[in-house]
């Protein structure tokens, strides 16, 4: 993104919270003002749509230090780090956040943040509705050069920044104090490096000249009771916000470690879509399991079909009881269907049964004993009984109307009556 919002907080909430919208395509401020305390971060929810948000807390809140590591401990050393400071802090480590910021040979150098107040913050840019992408101290997001301390003014605190990973925040009566034990220190470690490197007086004259060095972007402070240490070398002047801004984005320095460590953006979009994910599964679980059961209930009357398939071949062709294949079963049917039917002249028995149909229908006293039917003559001989002579008196009748109907003897046997139809067709 070529825009980003920064956000700097107060160590308190209800303090003023500074903010600024820097263009990286432009080189300008887009936009830029001062909230009256966090409770009115919503207001920036518009500045940060589609734009990366970074975080500057206060350095006077941060502790910025460094440990030995121990040989061997590299691998483990985000879990050694609380160990590693305990001695040194007065607070109990688990109340505080310790982060990692860059590990040179045997030195960690380490931030170190009380767990309720970086909570706080984070808290508050949620509620606002604001995604972090980056939390760094102030100071830290000064520009810097090797072998330089860098000084602004924002506010009443100055911010020094005096190595890549090391800064503190003062109030400007204490910032000459602080500059002269810093310089002492350089000097010191100047100092035990040319002893060993064995340089001349000039080379060493010249290299603690330029560590004393003081790049402001603030004019310096007019302190009457106390000198400034070092040669202060006044840099361009520019808006600090801007200044700390540019730096922001630039650093590499980010305190989201650990537990506040961000979150990718699928685990994010899934948060949003979880319930209707969940919904979903829940959805298509109960279409696959319908599935699955009209599978099995297909399957099980595809199993009930092919039994009474069976059956029935079995019924017309006794003699034939081994059953190869489906289509064995099919062809064997069709056979005896056109067999039945008397070929393809449509004269068949099965065409005589059609047109029965309605006649025994019609006259439903009637009961079929037996059917013969006989092709060359073309003629079919139903054996049929009934309770009663009428019944075969209005079955001859009805049959008349499409056959040349020729009746048998009656016969009465116990409490049935036994006849005969012999049925043509009409010329």
């Amino acid at each position: 993104m070529s825009e980003f919002l920064t956000i700097r907080f107060s160590s308190q909430l209800s303090e003023p919270v500074q903010w600024l919208v820097w263009s990286t395509s432009q080189e300008e401020v887009i936009a830029s003002g001062e909230l009256t305390s966090a409770e009115q971060l919503g207001d920036l929810t518009s500045y940060a749509d589609q734009r990366p948000v970074y975080v500057l807390i206060p350095t006077s809140d941060a502790l910025l230090t460094q440990v030995e590591v121990p040989p061997g401990a590299s691998r483990q050393l985000q879990n050694m780090l609380p160990f590693l400071l305990e001695d040194e802090l007065a607070q109990d480590v688990d109340d505080l956040h310790i982060s990692l910021l860059k590990q040179e040979g045997s030195i960690a150098h380490v931030s170190v943040v009380d767990k309720r107040r970086f909570e706080g913050w984070l808290e508050a840019c949620q509620q606002a509705g604001l995604t972090i992408k980056k939390v760094l101290p102030d100071s830290l997001a000064l520009p810097w050069q090797e072998k330089d301390i860098v000084t602004a003014q924002l506010g009443s605190q100055w911010l020094v920044r005096s190595g890549p990973y090391a800064g503190v925040s003062a109030e400007e009566a204490w910032l000459a104090p602080w500059l002269t034990s810093l310089l002492a220190k350089a000097s010191t470690q100047v100092s035990e490096e040319e002893e060993s490197e064995s340089d001349g007086e000039d080379d060493k004259s010249e290299e603690t000249d330029q560590l004393q060095i003081i790049r402001s972007f603030s004019p310096a402070p007019s302190i009457s009771d106390t000198p400034l240490p070092g040669q202060w070398q006044q840099e361009p002047p520019e808006l600090v916000m801007q200044l700390l801004a540019k730096g922001a984005q630039l650093s590499k320095v980010n305190l989201l470690s650990g537990e506040y460590r961000p979150q990718s953006s699928w685990l994010k979009h899934w948060k949003v879509w979880q319930k209707s994910a969940v919904a979903a599964c829940l959805v298509l679980t109960v279409l696959v399991a319908q599935h699955i059961m009209s599978i099995q209930a297909l399957e099980q009357q595809g199993k009930e079909l092919r039994s009474e398939s069976e059956r029935i071949f079995r019924e017309v062709f006794p003699n034939k009881r081994k059953i190869p294949t489906v289509s064995y079963l099919k062809s064997q049917m069709r056979t005896e269907e056109t067999r039945l039917q008397g070929g393809d002249s449509g004269t068949g028995l099965l065409n005589w049964l059609s047109e029965l149909q309605p006649h025994l229908k019609h006259v439903p006293q009637i009961a079929i004993n037996g059917l013969k039917y006989d092709s060359n003559r073309g003629e079919l001989r139903i054996q049929a009984s009934s309770d009663d002579f009428q019944p075969f008196e209005k079955m001859r009748s009805s049959l008349s109307e499409n056959f040349n109907v020729e009746q048998g003897q009656l016969n009465k046997n116990e409490d049935k009556v036994y006849g005969v139809f012999v049925l043509r067709r009409k010329s």
